[in-house]
């Protein structure tokens, strides 16, 4: 991004959180929510953008780490502000970062019967939804235990 946001880039954020509303009008997400949702992807996608040129272009892992972890911690907070489940900021803020196009080429490429492509292809979706999830543990894994030790997350001890 090298400090400037150009048109391209401003072009990815609108359509990163068009898609992201559109994608929280298919799974029902309160309308109240939506703004708040559409930011969520447009943190996502500029988060990501913002990974890959920190840690290069091929380093998709990291840059999805990255956005997968901010989007997360986003989804925390905003559940906590809005009194509701974080998973409904989170799956759908995160629809920018899910790896069509490496699993499309993925399936080309086996179809074509190549290789090398499909060892490749397979390998971006694969780091790209392990990034995903990586990133999400943490937030989630650092949230659990923020609770625990506020005391908020322990059961009551059967008697």
């Amino acid at each position: 991004m090298n400090g400037i946001l150009t048109i391209e880039v401003w072009k990815q954020l609108i359509f990163g959180m068009l898609g992201t509303a559109g994608f929280a009008l298919i799974f029902h997400v309160r309308y109240r929510f939506l703004p708040l949702v559409a930011c969520g992807g447009f943190l996502c996608w500029l988060s990501y953008l913002w990974g890959l040129s920190l840690f290069g272009q091929d380093a998709c892992f990291l840059a999805t780490l990255l956005s997968g972890f901010v989007t997360a911690a986003f989804a925390e907070v905003f559940a906590r502000i809005c009194k509701s489940p974080s998973t409904v900021f989170f799956l759908t803020s995160m629809i920018p970062l899910i790896p069509g196009r490496p699993l499309y080429y993925f399936m080309d490429a086996i179809v074509d019967g190549s290789q090398k492509r499909a060892a490749y292809y397979g390998m971006v979706a694969f780091l790209t939804a392990l990034g995903i999830a990586v990133g999400m543990s943490m937030v989630w894994t650092i949230c659990f235990f923020l609770r625990k030790v506020q005391g908020k997350g322990s059961r009551p001890q059967a008697r």
